[in-house]
């Protein structure tokens, strides 16, 4: 029987308080493992160090693309990881829609090459196409699907033939995804594999899963892995090839699912953490009942900032930040949210942020990629009118 990870309480004090004396012996190098037994972000660790040795949190966003631009010049000068003829292969599979990495993605490639020796490629399949350089996330090999139409039966037959063919010492998945769980569990049953879930954590060659601290398990691992963020860290000090990957074709599939086309969803249902189009509030907002209206004109999930959960406007589910939901959002609209550095942090990873304040100096407006300076409620009701096809329909809100 597995082995029950038990709390240990002073641990846990002990990581709260980052004054104990213990405590940096004791805290991990970049995440706080809360009670709750999830993993957050160091706010104590976030920043960089001025020329008079001072600490400074930037919020401009100049650091942040300076150092894109570092890392892009660093990148090139590393060593190349090739693998010509591999002895076996690991693969990755995402099925993520955004065009770049997610954080899932590269810390399931930073799984993949802590179980790869030096004959192992990892092998990375995209459900759709992809905009970032797959090189420096650690991918040896690539291969993108046919995504044009949901069709689980098809790509299900496409890793069968890549498991007949590779052999894949392990297969790694997103756990909680529609598509990705989905895939691997039909895969597990095709293998006759008992696949791991809900992992958190890799350490010693097994892998914490489960829910909060009392009831989680270490597990050896099985060949097919469904992991969470956060299990283990993303590449660094080297690339790899991102050469494409040659696979057999697959023919004759008949569709056990016909695929009707989209239907429409109710963004209220979408958690946070999954949705692309966020409209979040902050103190700035006056009119709740228009913030809501709005979020509903423009199909976005709502979010929001810590004050205005505090206050009572909006659900503790809804707080975006590194004490509340850590998103991901293609487009992430902020609404009167001064920008306060655990609020950004929690929507560091968002592609296109458009800000919305009366303050042109407040830090969300230095952080977005477009801005407008105006009165909240002025330009909520423009959106709600222009989506509507007319203009006046929400004069009554109060």
């Amino acid at each position: 029987m597995d082995d029950i990870k038990r709390r240990d309480p002073r641990k846990e004090h002990i990581l709260r308080n980052r004054l104990h004396p213990q405590y940096d012996e004791m805290a991990v190098d970049h995440d706080l493992l809360l009670s709750g037994g999830t993993n957050r972000k160091n706010p104590h660790k976030q920043g960089y160090l001025s020329a008079e040795g001072i600490k400074r949190i930037d919020r401009s966003g100049a650091a942040i693309a300076a150092a894109g631009v570092a890392k892009k010049q660093q990148e090139q000068s590393l060593p190349l990881r090739t693998i010509v003829n591999p002895s076996n292969y690991i693969v990755v599979f995402s099925d993520s829609d955004s065009a770049k990495l997610t954080v899932l993605d590269k810390d399931m490639l930073g799984l993949a090459h802590s179980l790869a020796d030096d004959g192992t490629a990892v092998v990375m399949i995209n459900l759709h196409s992809r905009e970032d350089d797959l090189a420096s996330a650690g991918a040896d090999r690539a291969l993108t699907l046919d995504a044009a139409s949901y069709s689980p039966d098809s790509w299900l037959a496409i890793l069968q033939t890549i498991d007949s063919e590779l052999s894949p010492k392990h297969w790694i998945f997103a756990d909680g995804t529609l598509v990705g769980g989905d895939l691997a569990r039909r895969l597990a049953v095709s293998l006759g594999v008992r696949p791991i879930t809900r992992g958190k954590q890799f350490a010693d060659g097994e892998l914490n899963c489960g829910g909060d601290a009392s009831k989680s398990v270490n597990r050896k691992l099985s060949r097919i892995l469904l992991v969470e963020e956060q299990v283990a860290d993303p590449i660094a000090g080297f690339i790899t090839e991102a050469s494409s990957l040659d696979v057999a074709e697959v023919a004759g599939v008949i569709p056990k699912v016909t695929d009707l086309g989209g239907v429409a969803v109710d963004p209220a249902d979408i958690p946070l953490a999954e949705t692309r189009f966020i409209l979040s509030g902050g103190n700035g907002i006056r009119n709740w009942a228009l913030f809501h209206q709005c979020a509903q004109a423009l199909g976005a999930t709502e979010g929001a900032s810590r004050v205005a959960v505090d206050n009572g406007h909006m659900p503790r589910t809804t707080q975006v930040g590194a004490t509340g939901t850590y998103v991901n959002a293609k487009v992430y609209v902020a609404v009167g949210i001064s920008g306060a550095i655990q609020h950004l942090q929690g929507m560091t990873t968002c592609e296109t942020v458009i800000a919305l304040n009366t303050d042109a100096n407040c830090d969300m407006i230095k952080r977005a990629d477009f801005s407008i300076i105006a009165d909240s409620s002025e330009v909520m009701q423009a959106l709600v009118d222009a989506t509507s096809g007319g203009e006046g329909e929400l004069d009554d809100v109060g």
